[in-house]
């Protein structure tokens, strides 16, 4: 086993190119079914390599892509973040790692500030944290119904709860009650029922995974939550109920409000070994599902070697995908989108002012001409004449009509016009503009 980590670095990097040929469809052989695990814990990061398997995967292809991050609140493509979130609460809080942990200052600083993100699909808003494993089934639409992929999660968390079924809103939930008499039991195939009572005067049913789906011609994806052993179970709600939401009405969709539990009551001070439990449960009803060969799956209990990759001729590929996949445009200007963080000041339909956050955005707050970046967008968004905001078809083409980099001068960099974009899609995301990639002009 020492020889595959020897040889991890140089393995990721060359895999990484075949997954690249293998979006591109330069690959003759497809392969039906891919696991990847993700060894990252940033939200933008996986929602963006989670959209870019969902683009560029092939058509006839099966992906089950796993991850966990770090305390973070996700909004659904269609939600008002001022109806969903109790903004005040999240400013003022650290979501903690483990409540067993007793926090030294040192300790603290690896608890995160919860991150507010916006993912591409729809439904309603949930929480994430270590103690959260997220699944994504990307499949062709052919081959999709909302029920089909939280069948099979049922079966993998019934190994761990066997309280578990699947809802008619397609949610996951664990029934409370007292055990049924044995005539009563459904059979253990049933996912839909439990040998355990609920209703009826007994307690409600707990949810602990909601679904959300997005569809395209050729792929369908469908992602989901498992509240397993979150350290945050206790004020998730409280984080998700915004003291606004009686004084405000607004378009949008907005979530429906369910009382909520983890898998299982055991803590740990890191909650990673128990979430790879149930990562390897999915996994394993992943490969029941399809009835595949576990032998061409690598072992997840470490990094394995080949991290990413195709093997050609097998039924089956998996691998371990980490932040290393930000070398790739698209996962990178991704990033950089679901991360961005602008305001608008506008009068009688004109932007009078705009400012951009170079701190809470990770993209510009790292990039060594960040104040630069800022000021050509803003300058960008305030150019004569000033065309009114309901004028703008989409602010990729408005961004990118000055050519030059702002530096002054010269053609744009790679990770420029990464930036320019993700600021472009944010902006047509968020004002329900035409989504395309901008024109560059110079």
């Amino acid at each position: 086993m020492s020889a595959r980590r020897d040889t991890e670095r140089p393995m990721r990097t060359g895999h990484m190119a075949e997954l690249r040929a293998t979006s591109d469809r330069a690959v003759t052989v497809p392969v039906n079914h891919h696991v990847y695990v993700s060894q990252c814990h940033d939200v933008a990061t996986n929602l963006s390599i989670e959209h870019y398997l969902f683009q560029k995967s092939h058509p006839d292809s099966t992906v089950l892509f796993l991850y966990v991050n770090r305390p973070c609140i996700v909004l659904g493509r269609n939600q008002n973040p001022w109806l969903e979130v109790n903004h005040s609460l999240v400013r003022r809080t650290t979501a903690p790692i483990s409540p067993l942990r007793t926090l030294s200052d040192r300790d603290r600083q690896q608890d995160d500030k919860i991150k507010i993100v916006r993912r591409r699909s729809g439904g309603g808003t949930v929480f994430h944290d270590l103690g959260n494993l997220n699944f994504s089934i990307i499949c062709p639409p052919a081959t999709f119904h909302r029920d089909k992929y939280a069948e099979m999660v049922v079966q993998a968390i019934r190994k761990t709860n066997p309280r578990a079924r699947v809802n008619e809103r397609h949610d996951i939930v664990l029934d409370p009650g007292e055990p049924l008499n044995t005539v009563d039991r459904p059979g253990p195939e049933d996912t839909y029922r439990t040998a355990y009572a609920y209703g009826n005067g007994t307690l409600e049913p707990q949810k602990v995974s909601g679904s959300a789906y997005k569809l395209s011609r050729l792929r369908a994806l469908h992602h989901g939550t498992c509240l397993f052993n979150s350290p945050n179970i206790s004020g998730i709600s409280e984080y998700l109920r915004s003291p606004a939401r009686p004084y405000m009405k607004a378009r949008g969709v907005e979530s429906v409000r369910s009382p909520i539990a983890n898998i299982t009551d055991q803590q740990s001070e890191s909650p990673s070994p128990m979430i790879q439990s149930l990562q390897q449960q999915i996994i394993e009803a992943f490969i029941r599902k399809y009835d595949l060969d576990s032998n061409n799956l690598y072992p997840f209990s470490e990094p394995p070697s080949p991290a990413i990759g195709l093997k050609e001729h097998t039924q089956c590929t998996s691998g371990v995908i980490d932040s290393q996949m930000l070398e790739i445009p698209e996962i990178s200007a991704g990033r950089a989108e679901l991360e961005a963080r602008i305001y608008l000041k506008i009068k009688s339909g004109i932007i009078i002012s705009s400012q951009i956050s170079t701190t809470s955005t990770t993209t510009l707050h790292h990039h060594p001409d960040a104040a630069a970046a800022a000021a050509f967008i803003n300058a960008m968004l305030l150019q004569e004449p000033p065309p009114k905001i309901t004028e703008i078809k989409s602010f990729g083409d408005l961004l990118f009509r000055g050519g030059g980099s702002w530096g002054g001068g010269g053609g744009r960099r790679r990770g420029e016009e990464d930036i320019i974009r993700g600021v472009a899609a944010w902006l047509d995301l968020m004002l329900g503009k035409e989504q395309k990639a901008p024109s560059i002009h110079g």
